[in-house]
């Protein structure tokens, strides 16, 4: 991948760690930031039909946050090392983390394109001196 590769990060975590993850990846450098979601879904254990004798009325959609990160190749190592930490409990249903492609980006106020419009326009102040 060239160093201009930018990337979209999407994870599924459990709602509980959502704050424990944010605070974790703000400490990652030059972390471009984030967007949440609240949704709902189910993996691979529900998605069955139903076996016999398994209740068929229970509702099988999980709470999630879904967390997106756009960023450049630079940055994806740590993001996905940080989320991986932050967000592992070894237990089923920790989540999952996928890493797409991303053709193109434009930052709609400077019409910057490409990993520039992943940059904030303006120096990043260091919040611990």
């Amino acid at each position: 991948m060239s160093p201009d590769s930018m990337h979209v990060v999407v994870a599924f975590v459990q709602p509980f760690l959502l704050e424990e993850v944010v605070d974790a990846l703000r400490l990652v450098r030059n972390f471009p930031g984030m967007s949440v979601s609240e949704v709902r879904g189910f993996g691979r254990r529900c998605a069955h039909a139903p076996l016999r004798g398994e209740a068929t009325e229970v509702e099988p959609f999980e709470e999630r946050a879904r967390i997106e990160i756009c960023c450049r190749e630079s940055e994806l190592k740590p993001i996905l090392d940080t989320l991986w930490r932050s967000a592992h409990t070894g237990n089923a249903g920790d989540g999952k983390i996928f890493v797409l492609p991303l053709q193109r980006a434009i930052h709609i106020r400077t019409r910057e394109e490409g990993s520039e419009a992943l940059v904030c326009g303006y120096p990043a102040e260091d919040p611990h001196g």
